[in-house]
């Protein structure tokens, strides 16, 4: 019997805890998928899984640069096979960085639809708690496992999924000359 599987990848929070590792990205992402698929082929055989990502792109009159950057990304994406959903980024009125908004929902919408759709398992890389009533319901139709850094504080993601696949097991499995470091300029200085 074939499982369906879907793996749902939270930008921002994936992006922390990459970054608390010294990971400053992954590139092609389909590496980090494809390192995720690997466990799931071998925990359960004859898997047929589906690839999704969960980000935003600036307003192109706020900042051309990045809008078009990030466009490519997501072009990027797209040709690698991998589903996107995208939200928007506002001016904060406050301190007039750009706040994303509306990913946590998409991303919320897509776990509880795709375990309607039956999928057997989602495997949501987030420790955000924002999604955790998402994973509640999804859970009623699928099992829902959390991809989390160790350590890392989502005590409320970790009680509430059906299992955690720690990130640095993932990171392991992904070729090193697909993980781009983090250079830290204070170890770097003379």
């Amino acid at each position: 019997m074939t499982i369906r599987a879907a793996i749902l990848v939270d930008e921002i929070n994936a992006m922390h805890q990459l970054h608390s590792m010294d990971i400053l990205g992954i590139r092609p992402w389909r590496a980090f998928f494809e390192a995720v698929n690997s466990v799931l082929k071998s925990d359960y055989g004859d898997v047929e899984c589906h690839y999704h990502f969960y980000g935003a792109i600036p307003p192109k009159d706020v900042d051309e640069r990045r809008y078009y950057d990030r466009t490519r990304f997501f072009d990027a994406l797209r040709k690698d096979g991998i589903k996107s959903q995208k939200g928007i980024c506002q001016p904060d009125p406050s301190s007039g960085r750009l706040q994303e908004k509306g990913v946590d929902v998409l991303l919320s919408l897509d776990i509880v639809d795709l375990a309607r759709d039956q999928y057997d398992i989602l495997f949501v890389f987030s420790g955000d708690a924002d999604l955790v009533p998402a994973v509640q319901r999804a859970r009623r139709h699928s099992k829902v496992v959390a991809i989390i850094r160790d350590g890392w504080p989502a005590k409320y993601m970790r009680e509430n999924v059906d299992g955690v696949i720690p990130l640095e097991l993932v990171v392991g499995l992904v070729d090193r000359n697909n993980l781009i470091p983090k250079i830290n300029t204070a170890k770097n200085a003379v």
